[in-house]
C-alpha cells in the first residue's frame, strides 16, 4: 500500500512536470498557433468588422496581415470591487474604426486568459463598462444614440449581483468622461458587446447597433490539439516574460513557419529565437511588439506628433523637412539639422537628467512653434522615444501644459512679442495639477499606448507648479522691453 508521503511526493513531482510544460516555449507557441486559427474563423465570419488586438496578450493571436488596430483595456479595471472607466485608457481611437465599417458595423477585439475561466475580466467587464459609458456620454453630449441599452455582460461569467453593482456606478463614470478633456465622438448607433468563446462562432444580430465582438480565444480544454510533444496551455500568450525568451508577436508571426517546426529540439528552438532577437536588435535597435509599431500619431488638434523611434534610426531628409523640429528623448545629446537628442533614460535612474532637460526642451519647442506660426504652412514637431510612450509622452504633457490653452491653441500666436509674453506668463502662473491632468488626457485620447510613468509626471508637475518651478515666465514690468520671445537655441533645418 502506498504511503501518504509517497503519494504526496508523486503529486508534487507531477505538478512540477506540469508547471515546466506550461512554461515550455514549444507548448506555448503550439497553443498560440492552435488558438489563432479560431481568431481567423471569427474574422471571416464577422467580415468586414476590423480586427483589434487587446494589448499585450491579444497580439500573439492576431495575424498582422488581418490586424487593423490595437486596444488597451486592462483586466484590473474589471476586477471585483475595483471596477472603473479609465480616462488613461479611454481607447477613443477605436470609435472611428467602429463607425466607418461597411454594412454591419463594429469591431472584433481579441484577448485571452490563463486563469481557468472563459473570459478575461477585460472582456467580460472592462469593455462592456466602456461600451455603456461611451453610449451614455455620446447620448448626453450629442443626442445620439437615441436609446442607450443597459450594461450587457456575459451571464456565464458575471453574476447578476455584480452586474447590478457595476451598473449603479455607470452615471458617475459618464460624468467623469463628460467633464474630462477627452473628445467623445458622436455615435450613430449604440456600442453593444457580443461575446465569443472558442470554439463558438458568433452571429451579428442587428444592423441597428455597433457590434463589439469580444473574442476570448483560449478554451478551458481542447480535444483537437495535435502538436507533437506539446501540451495545450490556455492563454499561452500571457506572461511572456516567463517563456518567450525575448520573442515578440511581431517576430513570431514573421518567422512562425520556422518556429513551429515540430522537428526542432527545445535547444534548437531557443537558439533560433535568440538569433532572431539579436538580429532584430542589431538592425533596428529594438524588438518591436507589433509590425508597423512605429507609426506617427498626432495629438489631436495640436502641432505635436508622437512616434516610437529606435535610437539607431537615422532621420531622412524628408523626415527632417516634414517637421520644424524633431526631439528624440533617448538619442545621444546633440543639436543640429533640425534634430534635438536628449540622451535620456526611461528608468528612475534617468529622472534627474529628465528634470534638468525640461526647461530647455519646453523653451525650444515653444519658440520653434512660435516661429512656425508665422509661416504660410506651419510644420509640426515630432517628439520621439524608443517606445513612443513614456519619455515622449511626459515631454509632450509638459509642453502642452506650459504653452497651450484649454482650447489646444498655442498661447501668444498672432500677438506682438510683449503681449505674447504677458499672455504666456499669465497662463503659466495659473497652472495647476488639473491642467496637467487634462493635457495628459489629450495625449492618451490620441495615443492609446501612451503611458508616462507616475515618476515622470511628478517631475513635470514640479517643473510647472512646484515650489521650485523652473518653467519660464516673463515679469510683466519687463515684458514691454522685449522685442521678440527669447530663443535659447535656434536649429537650422
Amino acid at each position: 500500500m502506498q504511503s501518504i508521503g509517497s503519494a504526496q511526493a508523486e503529486e508534487r513531482a507531477a505538478l512540477k512536470v506540469l508547471r515546466r510544460e506550461t512554461k515550455d516555449t514549444w507548448s506555448r507557441l503550439a497553443s498560440i498557433a492552435h488558438d489563432a486559427s479560431y481568431v481567423e474563423e471569427v474574422a471571416n465570419a464577422c467580415y468586414p468588422l476590423p480586427l483589434i488586438a487587446n494589448l499585450r496578450c491579444g497580439a500573439w493571436y492576431t495575424d498582422p496581415s488581418l490586424l487593423k488596430g490595437t486596444s488597451y483595456f486592462k483586466s484590473t479595471d474589471g476586477h471585483m470591487h475595483h471596477w472603473d472607466f479609465s480616462l488613461k485608457r479611454a481607447n477613443m481611437h477605436l470609435l472611428p474604426l467602429i463607425e466607418h465599417t461597411q454594412d454591419f458595423t463594429g469591431c472584433i477585439l481579441v484577448d485571452s486568459t490563463r486563469r481557468g475561466k472563459r473570459y478575461p475580466d477585460a472582456l467580460s467587464k472592462t469593455v462592456p463598462i466602456w461600451c455603456c459609458v461611451v453610449n451614455h456620454a455620446s447620448h448626453r453630449l450629442h443626442g445620439s444614440p437615441t436609446e442607450v441599452p443597459p450594461l450587457h455582460v456575459p451571464s456565464d461569467a458575471v453574476s447578476e449581483s455584480e452586474r447590478a453593482q457595476i451598473e449603479a456606478r455607470i452615471p458617475q463614470w459618464v460624468d467623469k468622461l463628460c467633464a474630462s478633456d477627452i473628445a467623445v465622438p458622436h455615435l450613430t448607433k449604440p456600442l453593444c458587446p457580443v461575446f465569443a468563446h472558442a470554439p463558438e462562432i458568433p452571429t451579428l444580430p442587428h444592423a441597428t447597433q455597433h457590434h463589439v465582438v469580444l473574442v476570448s480565444v483560449s478554451p478551458l480544454s481542447v480535444s483537437d490539439f495535435h502538436w507533437p510533444s506539446a501540451t495545450y496551455v490556455q492563454g499561452a500568450g500571457d506572461d511572456h516574460e516567463a517563456w518567450a525568451e525575448g520573442l515578440t508577436p511581431a517576430l513570431y508571426w514573421r518567422h512562425r513557419r520556422t518556429l513551429l517546426d515540430s522537428s526542432l529540439t527545445r535547444e534548437e528552438r531557443i537558439e533560433i529565437i535568440a538569433h532572431l532577437v539579436a538580429e532584430e536588435r542589431a538592425q533596428v535597435g529594438k524588438v518591436a511588439w507589433l509590425e508597423g509599431e512605429c507609426h506617427v500619431t498626432r495629438i489631436q488638434e495640436t502641432p505635436l506628433y508622437i512616434q516610437a523611434v529606435p535610437t539607431s534610426h537615422t532621420f531622412s531628409k524628408d523626415e527632417r523637412e516634414a517637421y520644424a523640429l524633431i526631439v528624440h528623448a533617448a538619442k545621444p545629446p546633440s543639436e543640429g539639422s533640425g534634430i534635438l537628442g536628449l540622451g535620456l533614460e526611461p528608468s528612475k535612474r534617468g529622472l534627474h537628467a529628465f528634470t534638468q532637460a525640461l526647461p530647455h526642451v519646453v523653451d525650444m519647442i515653444t519658440d520653434t512653434l512660435w516661429r512656425e506660426a508665422q509661416r504660410p504652412s506651419p510644420r509640426g514637431i515630432l517628439v520621439c522615444c524608443t517606445d513612443g510612450s513614456q519619455l515622449s509622452g511626459a515631454l509632450a504633457v509638459a509642453v502642452l501644459a506650459a504653452s497651450f490653452d484649454e482650447h489646444r491653441h498655442l498661447i501668444g500666436v498672432g500677438q506682438a512679442a510683449a503681449d505674447a509674453q504677458a499672455a504666456m506668463t499669465a497662463h503659466r502662473t495659473r497652472l495647476s495639477k488639473d491642467a496637467t491632468q487634462r493635457r495628459l488626457q489629450w495625449l492618451t485620447g490620441s495615443v492609446s499606448t501612451a503611458s508616462p510613468s507616475r515618476s515622470h509626471l511628478q517631475r513635470v508637475n514640479a517643473f510647472l507648479i512646484g515650489p521650485l518651478r523652473q518653467v519660464r515666465v516673463w515679469p510683466s514690468t519687463n515684458a514691454a522691453e522685449a522685442d521678440t520671445p527669447p530663443n535659447p537655441s535656434l536649429l537650422t533645418s
